[in-house]
Parts: C-alpha cells; sequence; structure tokens
C-alpha cells in the first residue's frame, strides 16, 4: 500500500511538473513575441489632466478608481527623418476596462472605442486598442489621449508600425481563442460525462468552466461583442466582478465534492459553504450598483477571491494527502493563479511594469488548472466503474448464491415429493435423476453423471444428458476399479483429460464420492471441456447437492420403514387389521364403481391354542410366522394378506368372483395343511379353516362382506375343521 501511495504522489509530482514546464514556456514565447512585436518608437506621457497619473515607467499610464471622468495624457512622440518609410505608425494602448479611448491632434481626432461595446473595428477578439496615426503630423507630434473610465487599471502606450500592431492584435486573439476554446471544451466534456455517469461533480465543473469562459471573456472585454450579453455592459466593471464572484462561488463546491472535504474536514467544509454564500452575497451588492459601496467593492471583492483560493487549497492539499488524484498538480496550479491575480493587483496600482502576457497568464494558468481537475475527475469515473464492477461483481455473486440456494431448496421439494411412495429399490435412482436435473443448470458442464454399484440392491447409471451415456460407458469399463478406490477415498477430486493423439488437456473432470455404506460405493462425475477448471464453489455445490440427495435418499427410506412399521403386523410381516380394512373399503368402493367382484377370504388355524398350551407362545409365534409365508406364495399381483388378530388372517381378492375364490381358498387349506413345521424335534401338524365370501350387488359396505365371511369361517368350524365354506352356499 506504502509503495503505491508513493507511485501515486510520483506521478502527480511529475505532472505537476510537466505542467508547470509547460506554463512556463508558453509564458515566455508569449511573452518574447509581444516584446518583439513591440518594438517601437519611445513614447513619453506628460502630466495627466484628470484623476490618472504616470505609472512607473515613461509609458504607463495608471487609472484608479473613481467615478466616470475624463482623464487626458499628452503624448510625445520624435520621429526619425525615415519615418515615413514603411507600414503607417500606429498607437497601440493595452486594453483596459474603459468607458471610451481615442487620441486628439492638431486639428483632428481618432475614432472611439469602449470597452464595454466594441466595435466592427475593434477586430474578433481585441487584445488592444490601434489608433493609426495621420502621416503629416510631422517629426515631433503632440498628440493627447482621452480615456473615460472608472475602474482601476494601467494602460501601456506604444507607437509602433501598422505591421507589428496587427501581429501584436492577432497573437492576443490567438491566445484569447485557446483560452475559450479550451475552457469550452471541458465545459462539454465534463456535461457528457455527466451525462454518462451521473455524476454531481461534472455537473458542477460544468457549470465552473462556464462561468470560467463567460468570466474571461467579460475581463477580456470580448463578451460584450456578444448581442445576447451586451446588455451586461449595463453594469460596467460591476459585471466583470460578479462573474468573477459567481465563478468562485461554483469552484468551492467543486472542489469540496472533489476532495471529499466534507467527509475528511467536515469544519472546513463548513467555512467553504458559508464562504460560498458570502460570494453569493457580495455579487448581490455589485449587480445592485450602490454608490456608496462602490469605492470600497474592488477591495472587498479581491478580500473574497484570496479567501475563496486560500480555502480551495486548503481542500486541494488535504487531498493531496490524501491521494486523490491530480490533487498536488491542482495545488500547483491554483497556488499560480493566486499568485497571478495578486500580481496583476499591483501591477493594476502601478508598482510593477504592465507586460502584455500577465493580462493572459492568470487565464491561462486558470485553463491549465481546469484542464487538471477535469483529468482529476475524470479519475473519478475509473473510480467509479471499478466500484460498479465490484458492485457488479458482488451483485452477480449474490444472485447466483440466491440462484443456488432456491436450487437447493427446489432439489430437496423435489426430493421430499418425489421420493414419497417410491418403492424401496427405486428410491435411489429417483434421487439422482433429480440430483442432475438440479445441479447441471447452476455448474456448466458437458455431461454430469451419478455411477453407484449396490446402492439400493442395484446398479445405477445415470447421465445428463443422454447423448453422453457412451462416453460415460467407456469411463466405467475403463475405470471402475480407481473410480471405486476415489469413492472410498472420500474426497473429492478435480483432474485434466487428456486423449492419446491429441495434444494438450481437453478437458477437466471433478469425481465426487458419495456418501454411501460399504459394500455399496458410488461417484458423481462432472466432466467439462477445455481447460478450465471447476472453481471451488461449483465443488462445494456440487457436494451439497449430493450430500442433500443422500438425505433425502435416507429421510426417504426411513419414511417407507416407518410406513410398514405403520401398515404390517410386527409379527407375521403382512398387513395388520387397519391397513386390511383401508384397502378393503377401496376395493368394495371400486367394484360398486365398475361392477367387478370382490371377494374376502378368512383363515382360522384350527386348534391354535392347544398349541400354545402344549408348545408355548413361542412355538405358537413361530407357527403364525410360517403359515403367513405359505399364505402370501398362493397369493397372485393385486391380491392382499393381512393378520386380523390371534391366529385369523384375511385376505382381499379383487376381481375374483365365488369360484375362483372358493379355488384360492382350497388352495392355502392344503398348503396350511401339507406345512412342514417342527418344533424342539416335534412336528407340529396345523390345519386351518376358510371361509369365502364375495360382494353381492346390492352390497356396498365392506363390514358386511367381512361379516359374511367370518360367519363363513365359523360354519367350516362347525363342520369338521380344515375346510373351506362359501358365504352364500351356507347362509342363503
Amino acid at each position: 500500500m506504502a509503495s503505491r501511495w508513493r507511485l501515486a504522489l510520483l506521478h502527480d509530482w511529475a505532472f505537476a511538473a510537466g505542467v508547470a514546464l509547460l506554463l512556463a514556456l508558453l509564458v515566455a514565447a508569449s511573452s518574447d513575441a509581444f516584446r518583439g512585436g513591440l518594438d517601437g518608437l519611445a513614447v513619453t506621457l506628460g502630466e495627466p489632466q484628470g484623476a490618472g497619473r504616470a505609472g512607473a515607467a515613461a509609458d504607463i499610464l495608471v487609472l484608479p478608481a473613481r467615478r466616470t471622468g475624463l482623464t487626458v495624457v499628452p503624448l510625445r512622440v520624435a520621429f526619425p527623418d525615415e519615418a515615413g518609410d514603411g507600414p503607417p505608425w500606429v498607437v497601440w494602448v493595452g486594453r483596459g476596462a474603459v468607458d471610451a479611448i481615442w487620441l486628439e491632434g492638431a486639428g483632428w481626432q481618432s475614432a472611439r472605442s469602449d470597452f464595454f461595446a466594441p466595435g466592427a473595428d475593434d477586430g474578433t477578439l481585441p487584445s488592444g486598442y490601434m489608433f493609426p496615426l495621420r502621416g503629416d503630423l510631422g517629426n515631433d507630434a503632440s498628440i493627447a489621449l482621452h480615456v473615460v473610465g472608472s475602474e482601476r487599471g494601467v494602460m501601456r502606450v506604444r507607437l509602433v508600425r501598422a505591421d507589428a500592431a496587427m501581429r501584436i492584435a492577432q497573437l492576443g486573439s490567438a491566445i484569447s481563442a485557446s483560452i475559450y476554446a479550451a475552457l469550452f471544451v471541458l465545459a462539454l466534456l465534463t456535461l457528457s460525462l455527466y451525462g454518462a455517469v451521473r455524476d454531481r461533480a461534472f455537473l458542477q465543473f460544468f457549470a465552473a468552466a462556464v462561468l470560467a469562459l463567460l468570466a474571461s471573456a467579460a475581463d477580456n472585454g470580448h463578451l460584450y461583442a456578444l448581442p445576447v450579453f451586451g446588455a451586461a455592459s449595463a453594469w460596467r466593471g460591476d459585471g466583470i466582478r460578479v462573474l468573477g464572484l459567481l465563478f468562485l462561488a461554483a469552484v468551492l463546491p467543486l472542489l469540496q465534492r472533489y476532495a471529499g472535504t466534507a467527509l475528511a474536514m467536515p469544519r472546513l467544509s463548513r467555512l467553504a459553504d458559508r464562504h460560498v454564500w458570502a460570494l453569493f452575497a457580495l455579487a448581490a451588492v455589485c449587480l445592485m450598483r450602490v454608490e456608496a459601496f462602490g469605492g470600497v467593492l474592488p477591495g472587498v471583492a479581491l478580500v473574497a477571491q484570496l479567501g475563496a483560493a486560500t480555502l480551495g487549497l486548503a481542500m486541494l492539499v488535504d487531498a493531496g494527502r490524501r491521494r486523490v488524484p491530480m490533487a498536488w498538480s491542482l495545488v500547483l496550479l491554483f497556488a499560480l493563479v493566486a499568485v497571478a491575480s495578486l500580481v496583476i493587483e499591483f501591477v493594476a496600482h502601478g508598482r510593477w511594469l504592465d507586460p502584455v502576457w500577465l493580462r493572459y497568464g492568470g487565464q491561462l494558468v486558470l485553463a491549465f488548472a481546469a484542464a487538471v481537475l477535469a483529468v482529476g475527475l475524470v479519475s473519478r469515473v475509473g473510480q467509479y466503474r471499478d466500484q460498479r464492477d465490484r458492485d457488479r461483481i458482488a451483485r452477480a455473486e449474490s444472485e447466483t448464491r440466491m440462484r443456488r440456494e432456491a436450487a437447493r431448496a427446489d432439489l430437496n421439494a423435489a426430493l421430499q415429493t418425489a421420493l414419497r411412495g417410491v418403492p424401496d429399490t427405486d428410491l435411489a435412482w429417483t434421487a439422482y435423476r433429480l440430483l442432475l436435473e438440479h445441479l447441471v443448470p447452476q455448474v456448466p458442464v458437458a455431461f454430469a453423471a451419478v455411477l453407484s454399484r449396490g446402492h439400493g440392491g442395484r446398479d445405477i447409471d445415470i447421465v445428463v444428458p443422454q447423448a453422453s451415456k457412451a462416453a460415460v460407458d467407456a469411463i466405467v469399463s475403463g475405470r471402475l476399479l480407481p473410480l471405486k478406490r476415489q469413492a472410498a477415498n472420500g474426497i473429492p477430486l478435480q483432474q485434466p483429460v487428456t486423449v492419446e493423439g491429441q495434444h494438450g488437456v481437453v478437458a477437466m473432470e471433478a469425481v465426487l464420492p458419495l456418501a454411501i455404506r460399504a459394500p455399496a460405493w458410488g461417484v458423481l462425475l462432472l466432466q467439462r471441456t477445455g481447460g478450465d477448471s471447476f472453481n471451488a464453489a461449483e465443488l462445494a455445490l456440487a457436494g451439497e447437492f449430493a450430500r442433500a440427495t443422500q438425505v433425502g435418499i435416507e429421510h426417504a427410506r426411513a419414511a417407507v420403514a416407518l410406513q410398514r412399521s405403520a401398515e404390517l403386523d410386527a409379527l407375521t410381516g403382512t398387513f395388520n387389521r387397519r391397513t386390511i380394512d383401508q384397502w378393503l373399503g377401496r376395493g368394495v368402493a371400486e367394484s360398486v364403481r365398475s361392477g367387478q367382484p370382490i371377494s374376502v377370504l378368512f383363515i382360522d388355524l384350527d386348534r391354535f391354542k392347544a398349541i400354545n398350551d402344549r408348545h408355548g407362545h413361542g412355538c405358537g409365534d413361530a407357527c403364525l410366522r410360517a403359515v403367513s409365508k405359505v399364505l402370501h406364495s398362493t397369493l397372485t399381483e393385486g391380491d392382499l394378506l393381512g393378520r386380523y388378530g390371534g391366529e385369523e388372517f384375511i385376505v382381499v381378492l379383487p376381481g375374483r368372483g365365488g369360484a375362483a375364490a372358493r379355488a384360492i381358498g382350497e388352495e392355502m387349506r392344503l398348503a396350511v395343511e401339507c406345512l412342514v413345521f417342527e418344533w424342539e424335534g416335534q412336528r407340529v401338524q396345523l390345519t386351518a379353516s376358510v371361509g369365502v365370501a364375495t360382494r353381492l350387488s346390492d352390497e356396498d359396505l365392506p363390514a358386511s362382506l367381512v361379516e359374511r365371511a367370518d360367519k363363513a369361517v365359523y360354519a367350516a368350524k362347525h363342520g369338521g375343521r380344515n375346510s373351506v365354506h362359501v358365504a352364500p352356499a351356507v347362509f342363503s
């Protein structure tokens, strides 16, 4: 982290040094161009008549802030003998915020120029006032410069050739146009970025860039040439101050958002907010043009500007300490802007000379600062994109987790629903099929398979999709023993798949053992085409699905066992009385609906109490178990056998009429009679009496059917036992 911080700091300082070097080269080039173009004849200013005064040099005129008045300055020019040769001479006056300026000589007067109402003769982006001189002025001409204005300023007067003056004007126009173009492009860029990322910092930058463009154009006098802004000339110098104050009021919130001052330095942020309101209030006072404040407004505005610069520098320094991108470069540039403002203020008091580059120096630095700030803000796009990517990844991971949780829940629900009522031998096959159907949509694979041996008394091979069955069969036939060893190892394994004759890895394979009790075993086999391995989340999900499936199988088996314990007689393993009653009720209802016959056999062992008394209850229980097996062996599919109580058994024969039922009863009676049963070395002879009853056409309740079969049993016993009696034959 420390190395990254040092790298970012080095990058910012390198960028700041590059910006400073570029500015120095630009200022030097502009200064040399202006200096070379202004080489001309020396002009000496006489004692000004009015409020103006002479500056530090003989060609400098200082205009203090005052009420609108006229200042007349005599110009003494000594033309050389060859002055008439070459292009005509012109008086070039540095551009200042004046209401009117013109030249007067003996019997002639130049055209008037107005800073706040530039005319067509001033050019597109004028950088000074140019007054052509008459050719008959003589070698020692006396001319008077007339200036009307109320704003403080410094004006340099030069006498140069017309072609040199045009070069100066073109250079000034080019610099102004470059500044305006840079600010305009930056404003459009940040506005488009705001539309793309909806970050309010870009909208604030757009407002600040537009205000900087308007303030610079007003300070140069170019704004008033536009028809829309011509009305702003009514405020004169106060209008320039208003735009400057509004620009600063837009910059401070922008720097707060860029530097994150509200969170890092809340006290400084609150102070900046108050200063913004103070700037708005001062701008409102300037717009009202209260004469009582006219003399102090420039000074108050300067203090407000310095306060805004101090707050901005403090926020940028704090941002640099917190490694905000481009913060240190902005510290350098904003410091240069503040210094340039102070230098311009001192120049306005006539303390220093007025080099032409100083007029544009502050604006150039401001344009560079805006560009660097835009670069810093654009880095927020990268941060925003990184954060968006992180959020998108987190959201995707969250959605994946939710989808997998839903898949787990769906699998558990499907297992609970689908395994209910499935025969024990089919439980594993059904559960594994559900496992693959729910796993494959969550883990992209070429195929997935469950391979098990001996689970539930059968071998299981399930493949999804079915088209990959041949490939899985080849794997099983060639790697059955290694797969069994991996299943016994109990550890998931992932390995590349290679094919003889093919270069490189053709697929990745994952083998996950299934928790099956030995000697049975099983594995979940996943294969993905190519060299992309299964990640930990995918393997964990597959393992969880496999475990959930095993739990589902165990629960289903437990439910089957519980159901059997509730349905079956514990001694004989046949259905108990409650279950037989339920099945008999369904069978009778179906017989009534379909018209098919249904019969009931009542089987009662003969002299069973004597067996218990002679050999004990253990022998009696063994007899009952042996008899139940013999009776069950005589039944076909769909027939039901149950123990009705004590030594009584009941058989339900759906679809069997009286003759068929009697035949089955005889078969059962004979099977019991022929049963060879020994207890403690002694043979125990067993016989049974059988009663047969078939549902009558008007019989719709099972109770009457059972009652008639019961009476048929008693009839068989009274008739000598070991016989079969049919209810209608006896009781009709």
